[in-house]
C-alpha cells in the first residue's frame, strides 16, 4: 500500500476545544465521516492544550478531559473507521508549569522578559523546548497510537518582526554567523538581514529534525509537516 501522504486526498480536521470531552456526540462524528467520505483526519493531539494521556505533568492538559484519553478516544473511532490519522501539535507556547520548571526555553526581548502571547509563555525556536522535550512527546505519541504522521499549526515560532534575545539566540547567532543580535527589526540593517537568514535556516533544521525523529520512532512513512499560511508573505 502507498504511504497515506500518496494516497489520502479528502482530509477532516477536528479543531477540538477544552469542553468538547463534555459536549462533543463523537456520533454525529462518525456519520459525517462515512456520509463526506472523507479519508484521514487531522486529529489534536498535543502542545499548547493536550489532549492525550501524556506521562509529562507539565503538559497542560485540556481542562474538562477529567482523566479522559480523548485522543485516544478519536483515534481509536478513526481507525475503526478506516481513516489514516495525523496527530495535531501546537508548539508554540506552553502553560505557567513548563516555564516555571524551564524558564531557559522561552523568547524573551531586549531586557530579557519573557515573550508571552493570549497568557501563554512563547517558546524559543532554538530552545531545549524544541529540542529537548518535544522529541520525548513525539516519542511518547508514536508508541502509545502510532499516528501515521504529524501535522503542526504553530511550530516557526516568533514573526520576522520580533527579535528574540534569549540566551540561546544570543550565543547561537554569535556562533553561526559572527554578531551580535539586531536591535530591532530594519530592512536596511546587514545585521538584520542576516537574522532572516538564519532564521530561516533554524526552521529547517527543527522541520528536518523533527522528520528524523518521528520516521525514526514510527518508520519511514511517519512524516511531521509544519502547517502553511497561505499568504506568501506571511509565511
Amino acid at each position: 500500500m502507498e504511504a497515506w501522504y500518496k494516497r489520502v486526498f479528502l482530509w477532516g480536521q477536528t479543531n477540538l476545544t477544552e469542553d468538547d470531552p463534555v459536549n462533543c456526540d463523537l456520533s454525529f462524528w462518525k456519520a459525517y465521516w462515512k456520509e463526506t467520505g472523507v479519508e484521514g483526519l487531522i486529529i489534536n493531539c498535543g502542545g499548547i492544550v493536550s489532549y492525550y494521556a501524556s506521562q509529562y505533568e507539565t503538559q497542560y492538559k485540556a481542562k474538562f478531559l477529567n482523566g479522559q484519553d480523548y485522543f485516544g478516544i478519536w483515534n481509536g473511532a478513526a481507525r475503526e473507521a478506516g481513516l489514516a490519522v495525523v496527530a495535531r501539535m501546537d508548539i508554540n507556547a506552553t502553560s505557567e508549569a513548563l516555564f516555571k520548571e524551564h524558564p531557559e526555553w522561552y523568547c524573551r526581548d531586549n531586557n530579557h522578559e519573557v515573550i508571552r502571547s493570549q497568557g501563554r509563555y512563547v517558546t524559543c525556536v532554538n530552545g531545549g523546548y524544541y529540542r529537548e522535550f518535544l522529541p520525548k512527546v513525539f516519542r511518547e505519541i508514536i508508541e502509545k497510537y502510532h499516528p501515521d504522521g504529524f501535522a503542526d499549526n504553530s511550530w516557526a515560532g516568533l514573526k520576522w518582526d520580533t527579535i528574540c534575545y534569549c540566551d540561546a539566540c544570543r550565543r547561537e547567532f554569535m556562533e553561526e554567523c559572527g554578531e551580535e543580535l539586531p536591535q530591532k527589526a530594519d530592512w536596511s540593517d546587514p545585521v538584520y538581514r542576516k537574522w532572516i537568514r538564519w532564521n530561516f535556516k533554524v526552521r529547517v533544521r527543527n522541520w528536518k529534525e523533527f522528520n528524523r525523529i518521528t520516521m525514526e520512532a514510527g518508520g519511514k512513512d511517519c512524516r511531521w509537516f509544519g502547517m502553511l499560511t497561505g499568504d506568501p508573505f506571511n509565511t
